[in-house]
């Protein structure tokens, strides 16, 4: 194993010299909280805080702890990911700021660890249904949504696979929802009326009822009250460097080397 990791680094090295710049797969870097942002969770330290003006409160029901996974982060940041263990959820609580009624963007970095059923990212969900839920079926990423007008849902033909970063990201602007697979859109579905929240939890890893829980690592999860476009999603954050490796951005490579 040791020599196949200096192997592999090695080659990067001297596909660097050649002029080669496709050693390191696509990734983001960590978003910056904007005016659009509604709550917004880095899961960097040992506390879940969000970084948004609305600071929203969470508490962990279970186990917390966190990964030094954080291989889709190109800016090699300190930081690290949520591990979820079946067990664990994070509430945001009813939190109403977290529900807009004209346009939303749920979004977040994960990594699945299991994909057999539902395995929810982030929700406002219930069994009668809430404003929205991001998450897997049967490794189908899904995002639904409830409005005035009833419900809908944007669902890829693509599936996940486990053990792999992905972003995924489900918006609606009050006429159409849409879902994103690492900055792509992947699915559409036209509709329309305002979202219709529900008093319920708003919930990371799981829904209201605590079912469905994620197993794996979440990261990077984001709420806003806009339907983002596909230029503001991962691989394209707000980029302290360029997305892509090059020749230019040596000491990029250099921290993966260390890392």
């Amino acid at each position: 194993m040791f020599f196949m990791k200096w192997r592999y680094i090695f080659s990067c090295i001297s596909l660097l010299f050649l002029g080669i710049n496709t050693c390191f797969a696509a990734g983001g870097f960590e978003y910056l909280p904007d005016k659009n942002t509604l709550g917004l969770w880095h899961f960097n330290g040992d506390k879940v805080k969000d970084v948004s003006a609305n600071n929203v409160e969470a508490e962990v029901e279970g186990k917390a702890s966190w990964d030094p996974n954080q291989d889709w982060n190109k800016a090699n940041e300190a930081g690290k990911s949520f591990r979820f263990d079946g067990n664990t959820v994070i509430s945001l609580g009813k939190a109403k700021m977290l529900i807009p009624e004209d346009a939303v963007t749920v979004e977040a970095w994960v990594y699945p660890e299991d994909l057999n059923g539902w395995r929810l990212i982030c929700a406002n969900w219930d069994g009668p249904p809430g404003a929205y839920h991001l998450g897997v079926s049967n490794a189908m990423p899904k995002f639904h949504i409830n409005t005035t007008n009833g419900g809908a849902s944007a669902e890829p033909a693509e599936s996940l696979k486990l053990e792999q970063w992905y972003h995924i990201a489900g918006t609606y602007d009050s006429n159409a929802v849409k879902l994103y697979i690492n900055g792509k859109e992947a699915a559409s579905k036209n509709h329309g009326g305002k979202l219709k929240g529900a008093d319920y939890d708003v919930v990371i890893g799981s829904k209201n009822t605590r079912q469905f829980k994620w197993i794996g690592l979440i990261d990077e999860v984001r709420i806003s009250d806009i339907a983002r476009e596909a230029d503001e999603l991962s691989p394209n954050f707000d980029k302290p460097q360029a997305v892509e490796f090059t020749k230019l951005t040596l000491p990029l490579l250099w921290g993966n080397l260390k890392r």
